[in-house]
């Protein structure tokens, strides 16, 4: 299946004509209609998705969901969309598949467009950097692999797309882009800030270097080393190393390889001597220099504009998207060491604050943010003009949150870089945009997922997820499994003593026979768990019998609403059976063997694998894992 996602505000369309494979249009799929806030799902189905169409619904809709919170969209529109393939599913299995999603879309607030109808439509796309998306959906191949990737390529970070996006808008819009230093001398903070400059580097990270040592070489140091290397005799060339260290003509770096080559040494008797007769190098410590880690990318913008002052036409039109980074008391959900800058400045005559809005105003709009708000600061900061230090504000989950600050740089800031003409800044915060765009609450686990993030699953992700712990390697014996699983599943109701041969060939070289076999009289060969199929729903692990029936209604929202896997029992014992004689066989022991299932109450015993993400992630919700029951039959292979 084939998707294109377009988040458009508004959205409207009008079936206008119909084709030969025009379906009927009656509820819940209409004529017409329109939205205000919509992710447009263009939809094709293919050939493939004829082999699995249940599966292929499942997971177009599992997508579209979440695309739709991540672009913060309030309506689904299901757009059938036939130029997006070339290779088109029958017409009457793709109404099917169209139909599987309208139901597993039933509780979403949708519109579904109907298929085979000529259609007109008015769209309008949002800009932001999850506003178009595409996506191609696979079947899982017949063997039940899992199945491929949804996505064709990499997974991108949400805050690097709006960096790019940023770049991209800057550039549209004529600006140059700058790469500015992220080591910047605290002397520019003074003459930014004047007398409010403690308070700001209270905020930034100082750094330190370290001073390299005067090391001398004592008598005992000398019998220290002669313990290590008897032989050693090169006192004058160890002298000479040590002085080209101190004065930095040796890199620190390169210092034990010059130690070993020049005082002809073993590189591990070069390091035990370092480590244990010159602990100096241990005993260094920190100095601390008058360099910062830009907190702000205004500190860089005064002395880029003095230096480009007379040497560029006007105006001058730069921007730069980097990181910041700010010495807070704590990370915590709305705080971050590091964070990225995207920063403007504009140097002109006669620039006025109506320019600078509306300058902002074209930003956001490509952006994607369509409404903002500008409220002046009551205190200004130092280095912005105070009638025009404002803050920009766009609504978000019911509440205006703050997502730039804009102003023209005091006069009194800019004569102390010699520079006499207005200068417009506008700053804008990537990670807080990335939240609203994506709906987080935790700026740490938005930037550093790896860290922050607690992993979740729907129970079809979970579903994906669960295969069997074992399958043989043999290719044939492999291919052979569904039949092995028929012969066992057509003899499942014959009265024990029984017997049924699954299997009658070559494993590993050897010729081999595997049976299933019950030892109770008058029992059916299989007992009822070994037809159960395996479920997930709101993320417990069930193990259910095909027939419905047989439960009553205490499964029913299991059967109704749960993920539906592939995985029976049966099929899952016999898999594993097969491999663990497969590998008996490769290992030379002796036959037969034979396994007697009775009671399964774990996973392992059915040959369930539940990998451990899911597995963690189910234990983390204290749910359950319950695929037991009744097999009592037997499994045996000769050789």
């Amino acid at each position: 299946m084939r998707l294109l996602c377009i988040h458009s505000a508004p959205f409207s369309f009008e079936a206008t004509e119909k084709t030969k494979f025009a379906e009927e249009i009656v509820e819940p799929v209409a004529a017409e209609g329109s939205a205000d806030n919509a992710l447009v799902a263009f939809v094709a189905a293919e050939k493939p998705d004829e082999a699995a169409p249940a599966e292929v619904a499942a997971r177009a809709v599992e997508e579209i969901i979440k695309t739709a919170k991540t672009a913060a969209a309030e309506t689904i529109v299901l757009y059938p969309y036939s130029h997006l393939s070339n290779n088109l599913a029958r017409p009457q299995k793709a109404v099917e598949i169209l139909q599987d999603m309208r139901r597993a879309l039933a509780d979403c607030k949708t519109i579904f467009c109907p298929f085979g109808w000529y259609k007109k439509f008015s769209m309008n796309g949002t800009g932001h950097p999850v506003s178009e998306l595409s996506r191609v959906i696979e079947p899982a191949g017949k063997s039940g692999a899992p199945a491929e990737r949804i996505m064709s390529g990499g997974r991108e970070h949400p805050v690097a797309a709006m960096n790019q996006k940023f770049r991209e808008v800057f550039l549209e819009l004529g600006l140059d882009e700058m790469i500015n230093p992220a080591i910047v001398d605290d002397i520019h903070v003074y003459k930014q800030y004047g007398p409010e400059a403690p308070l700001i580097l209270d905020r930034v990270f100082y750094l330190a270097g370290l001073e390299r040592a005067d090391i001398g070489l004592s008598k005992a140091k000398l019998e220290a080393i002669r313990k290590i290397a008897p032989d050693f005799s090169r006192e004058d060339e160890l002298q000479s190393l040590f002085r080209e260290y101190k004065e930095a003509q040796i890199e620190a770096d390169d210092f034990l390889e010059e130690m070993a080559l020049r005082l002809k040494l073993p590189g591990s008797a070069a390091a035990e001597i370092l480590d244990t007769v010159f602990p100096e190098f241990k005993e260094l410590k920190p100095v601390p220099t008058h360099r910062t880690l830009r907190s702000h990318m205004t500190s860089n913008w005064f002395p880029v504009l003095q230096s480009v002052r007379g040497k560029r036409p006007l105006p001058v039109k730069l921007f730069s998207v980097g990181s910041r980074f700010r010495r807070e008391q704590r990370q915590d959900p709305t705080h971050l060491f590091e964070s990225t800058s995207a920063s403007v400045v504009v140097m002109d005559r006669n620039l006025s604050m109506d320019d600078g809005r509306k300058l902002v105003a074209d930003i956001l709009n490509k952006m994607g943010f369509r409404k903002c708000t500008f409220t002046k600061k009551k205190i200004a900061s130092r280095y912005y003009d105070p009638e025009t230090d404002t803050e920009v504000f766009v609504k978000y989950q019911g509440q205006m949150l703050e997502v730039g600050n804009l102003g023209f740089y005091a006069p009194a800031s800019l004569a102390k870089y010699d520079i006499d003409l207005p200068v417009f800044n506008i700053g804008f915060g990537t990670e807080r945009m990335a939240m609203i765009l994506t709906s987080a609450k935790d700026l740490r686990a938005l930037v550093f997922p790896q860290f922050y993030e607690e992993v979740s699953f729907d129970d079809a992700q979970i579903a994906r997820m669960l295969r069997p712990r074992e399958t043989p390697e043999d290719p044939a014996l492999k291919a052979a499994l569904p039949d092995m699983v028929s012969r066992a599943v057509a003899a499942k109701d014959s009265p024990g003593p029984a017997q049924a041969v699954l299997f009658d060939g070559e494993i590993a070289g050897k010729k081999a026979k595997i049976t299933a076999f019950n030892w109770d009289e008058g029992k059916p060969m299989l007992s009822m768990a070994a037809m159960n199929r395996v479920y997930v729903h709101d993320a417990n692990i069930y193990g259910l019998p095909e027939d419905r029936s047989a439960g009553g209604d205490k499964f029913a929202e299991i059967y109704d609403a749960g993920a539906r896997t592939e995985l029976r029992f049966i099929d899952l014992i016999v898999a594993g059976f097969a491999t663990a004689a497969e590998r008996a066989i490769r290992e030379g022991a002796a036959g037969p063997l034979e396994e007697r299932l009775k009671i399964a109450k774990r996973p392992f015993q059915i040959n369930l694998h539940i990998p451990d993400e899911a597995y963690d992630y189910i234990q983390r919700l204290q749910h359950a894992i319950k695929v037991g029951g009744p097999l009592f039959f037997g499994l045996r292979a000769e050789w």
